[in-house]
């Protein structure tokens, strides 16, 4: 144990994460074993996405807040939302295994292995950034918060059908601990800078891109800060339409951003940026 923890010290100095305090994220690019188990896991969902709707439906569960497994989003108005989603936890892995068996064809079973796969081969990854930023940014204890969460660790698979919309996703910034964008098969991210301008990310099969979300900005008493975001259509999503994963790394803290009583959408882009710790802090309720 004592030699398994020097080699990932070892290893969390060579990621380097300086550049969340001064573009909000950072970029790093994937191992070569992970790369392939990202490569898989985008192929297996878009499979998984060309089955008959009542089939993927019967791997389906929960509700839109406490949710899982397959979700058929086809929001009208102002907010329309035309997608279809998985969500995956590893406490609700077990339930996916029985449902699968329901659905006749292989292209499901081969999606949750996917899955199930990429969730395991990615916690050194996401452990070995926790530890860096930790390192890097004296927050005490985060690397051992993150290691004791991983059931937690939400996976989420995404499919914008073709059509025209104002937007894909609407500014936001997440409420976990930082989010781990996984794979974007079309440019159309965008991140708002400190300066409180819009510019365009990559993310790709060979890179990833990794940043704050509130969570994180709470534990750091507001070193790091929660990034804003958003996804714009293009004209090939709009013909196409458009994939992506993404990792919301929650972990456990004291204290939980009150999403009860306030929501992302009502706030201004990069409202939290300049805020101090002492305003900020209200922003959470005990867990």
């Amino acid at each position: 144990m004592i030699w398994y923890y020097a080699v990932r010290k070892k290893k969390g100095k060579n990621m380097q994460v300086t550049t969340l305090v001064t573009d909000g994220y950072v970029t790093i690019p994937y191992p070569q074993s992970l790369r392939v188990r990202v490569h898989e896991a985008m192929q297996s969902w878009k499979n998984f996405c060309a089955l008959p709707i009542e089939e993927k439906r019967k791997l389906s569960g929960g509700d839109r807040v406490s949710d899982f497994g397959y979700m058929r989003r086809e929001d009208t108005g102002p907010r329309v939302d035309d997608k279809e989603l998985f969500h995956v936890v590893k406490n609700e892995m077990s339930r996916l295994h029985t449902k699968v068996v329901t659905v006749s064809d292989q292209r499901a079973v081969r999606f949750i292995d996917a899955v199930e796969t990429l969730r395991k081969e990615s916690a050194p990854f996401i452990q070995e950034f926790a530890q860096a930023v930790e390192q890097e940014y004296q927050l005490n204890g985060l690397e051992e918060a993150v290691a004791n969460s991983q059931h937690n660790w939400t996976f989420r698979y995404l499919h914008y059908f073709p059509g025209k919309r104002p937007s894909l996703a609407n500014a936001h910034a997440d409420r976990g601990g930082f989010t781990f964008h996984l794979w974007e098969d079309h440019v159309g991210g965008e991140y708002f800078d400190f300066d409180r301008e819009w510019h365009p990310w990559s993310v790709s099969e060979t890179k990833t891109i990794i940043f704050p979300s509130m969570g994180l900005q709470y534990f750091s008493h507001c070193a790091l800060k929660a990034l804003w975001h958003r996804i714009v259509p293009n004209k090939i999503t709009e013909t196409t339409g458009r994939y992506s994963m993404v990792a919301f790394i929650d972990f456990n803290m004291s204290h939980r951003f009150d999403d009860n009583q306030y929501r992302m959408q009502n706030f201004e882009p990069g409202f939290n940026y300049n805020m101090p710790f002492r305003d900020f802090k209200k922003l959470f309720v005990p867990r």
